[in-house]
C-alpha cells in the first residue's frame, strides 16, 4: 500500500465519525422531513405515505402569506437592531479596548452558557409589570403605574437582540481585529476626518464580518419560536409558531413538515446568495 493510500484512508477513518453524525443527525431527518411534507393527512392525525402536492398548495395560499411577512419582518428587524447594537461594541473591543478586549469577550460570552428557556424566564422577570424595571422606575417616581412590555414587539426584539448579539459581535470583531492598523494611519496622514476613514477604510474591509453577521441573525431569526412565545405572548404568528402549532395543536403532519421544507429551502436561497455576494466582496477587494 502506498503512502498516498494510507493518507487517504487515515483521512476517511478520522473524518468517519463526523460524516457519520452528519448523516444520522441532520440528513436522515431532512429526509424523512422531505418525505412527510409529501404525504396525506388521515382521520386520526396520522400521515399516510405517498406523493401529493395537497400540503404545499395549501400553504401557499392567501392565508399563510401574513405569516411569511411576519416571519421575514422579524427577521429583518432583528436583524438590522442587532446590527446597530452589536457593530459599535465589536468596533470597540476590537480597536479600543486594547488589553481588555479578551475579557469583554467573556463578558459577552458567559451569559450565554446558561440554558436558552432560563435566560429567557429572567426577561420575563425583568419585563412584567411587577418586575425588576417597572419596580425601579415606579421607585424612581418616572411613572406612574407599571408599563405593560410583555407581550409587545419592542419586548420581542429585546429579546432577539440578547438572543442574537453575540453571533453579530463576533464575527466583525473578527473582520475588525484582522484589520491593518497601517491604512487607518494611511488616512489620517492624508487628511480623512474619523468619519471618512471610517467610511472608506474600516467599514468597507469589515463587510465580510457584517455579511457573516447578518446570515448568522437572520436565518435563524426566521424561525425562532421561543422567544416571540414567551416575550410577545405568541399573538403574532410566525413560522416558528406555525410548525409547532402544525405539528401539536392541528395534527397536521404533512402540511407542518411542508412549512420545515419551505423555511429550509428559503434558508439555503439566502446562504447561496451569501456566499456569491462574498465572492464579490473579495474579488473587488483584490
Amino acid at each position: 500500500m502506498t503512502a498516498a493510500r494510507r493518507g487517504n484512508l487515515m483521512t476517511l477513518a478520522l473524518l468517519a465519525p463526523s460524516l457519520l453524525s452528519a448523516v444520522l443527525l441532520l440528513v436522515i431527518p431532512i429526509l424523512i422531513v422531505i418525505a412527510f411534507s409529501f404525504a396525506e393527512q388521515d382521520t386520526y392525525g396520522g400521515a399516510r405515505f405517498g406523493f401529493t402536492l395537497t400540503s404545499y398548495r395549501e400553504l401557499f395560499q392567501t392565508i399563510y402569506l401574513p405569516i411569511f411577512t411576519n416571519s421575514l419582518q422579524l427577521a429583518a428587524v432583528s436583524t438590522i437592531v442587532c446590527l446597530l447594537v452589536g457593530y459599535p461594541i465589536a468596533y470597540f473591543i476590537a480597536l479600543r479596548a486594547g488589553r481588555y478586549a479578551g475579557l469583554l469577550l467573556a463578558l459577552l460570552l458567559i451569559p450565554f452558557w446558561i440554558d436558552f428557556i432560563v435566560r429567557m424566564s429572567a426577561w420575563m422577570v425583568l419585563l412584567g409589570r411587577g418586575g425588576t424595571i417597572n419596580s425601579a422606575l415606579l421607585g424612581l417616581g418616572l411613572i406612574e403605574q407599571p408599563i405593560r412590555m410583555i407581550g409587545t414587539y419592542p419586548a420581542v426584539l429585546v429579546g432577539m437582540l440578547y438572543a442574537f448579539l453575540p453571533t453579530t459581535v463576533l464575527p466583525i470583531h473578527a473582520a475588525l481585529n484582522g484589520l491593518d492598523k497601517r491604512l487607518l494611519e494611511a488616512a489620517d496622514d492624508l487628511g480623512a476626518t474619523p468619519l471618512q476613514s471610517f467610511w472608506r477604510v474600516t467599514f468597507p474591509l469589515s463587510l465580510p464580518g457584517v455579511m457573516a453577521a447578518i446570515l448568522f441573525v437572520f436565518v435563524p431569526a426566521m424561525g425562532v419560536y421561543a422567544i416571540p412565545v414567551l416575550l410577545g405572548g405568541g399573538k403574532s404568528i410566525i413560522l416558528g409558531n406555525l410548525i409547532v402549532q402544525l405539528f401539536l395543536d392541528f395534527r397536521n403532519i404533512p402540511l407542518g413538515a411542508a412549512v420545515s421544507v419551505v423555511l429550509l429551502a428559503i434558508s439555503s436561497v439566502i446562504i447561496v446568495c451569501y456566499m456569491r455576494v462574498l465572492r464579490s466582496v473579495e474579488e473587488a477587494r483584490t
